[in-house]
């Protein structure tokens, strides 16, 4: 469990590096302050989508730890890092000042299921470890959203920038309450090696989850500038 993280970073890198460059992320990255009226409205456009996937993957990253944290109790002092209601409210806050209706934005994306997990326990410490992992750019991408001068609300990003604090204290605890859970035999059939396989395995699936999701929304093809 010692070398869980390292391994992540390297193992999860190019299913990264994919999510950055897929719709509607890519985008995302590049918007850029314009006058333009028309290219104002693209641009909301693109971070209304962001957001909308963002609130699905939070919903169901919820789902998802709630459900191991009810199996395997000993998770519940890492469940109780994550402001969970906080981070929904943010985002529900940002699309309300973008006037968009919450069910209406995640209709579209109510039928990309969920990947077939390897074990609720590496489900959980996956999605608790791309949850963590996604707050800390949260400082960055405000300041850019700020500097691009549209004007959108940054709710969500400044939630996500509270989170990345827990980023030092998660990682300790996984490598401390792993192992315990092993021992304690609440995991059949399985050691550090494997769960941490099973881990990183399923991080990459909930990467891909992402992608699926953002595939999902309706986004122009074009590069926006």
């Amino acid at each position: 469990m010692q070398n869980l993280f390292s391994d992540l970073k390297a193992k999860t890198y190019n299913k990264h590096d994919e999510l950055e460059q897929s719709t509607p992320f890519a985008l995302f990255h590049n918007m850029v302050g314009c006058n333009d009226s028309e290219a104002h409205e693209a641009h909301r456009g693109n971070y209304l989508n962001v957001l909308c996937v963002m609130r699905e993957f939070h919903q169901r990253c919820t789902l998802v730890i709630n459900d191991a944290t009810e199996k395997y109790l000993p998770l519940q002092t890492l469940a109780n890092q994550f402001e969970t209601q906080a981070v929904i409210t943010a985002l529900d806050n940002d699309l309300a000042e973008l006037n968009s209706i919450s069910a209406q934005c995640t209709s579209e994306l109510q039928n990309v299921d969920l990947p077939n997990f390897e074990t609720p326990l590496s489900a959980a410490i996956s999605a608790m470890y791309v949850w963590l992992g996604s707050s800390m750019g949260a400082n960055i991408i405000s300041r850019r959203l700020e500097k691009a001068g549209f004007g959108f609300p940054t709710h969500y990003y400044q939630s996500m920038a509270k989170q990345a604090k827990a980023w030092p204290e998660f990682k300790q605890e996984v490598v401390r309450i792993l192992p315990l859970i092993i021992e304690g035999a609440d995991v059949e059939n399985q050691n550090s090696e494997t769960l941490s396989v099973a881990i990183i395995n399923d991080a990459n699936l909930w990467f891909d989850h992402l992608i699926s999701l953002g595939k999902s929304t309706n986004l122009p093809p074009q590069t926006l500038s």
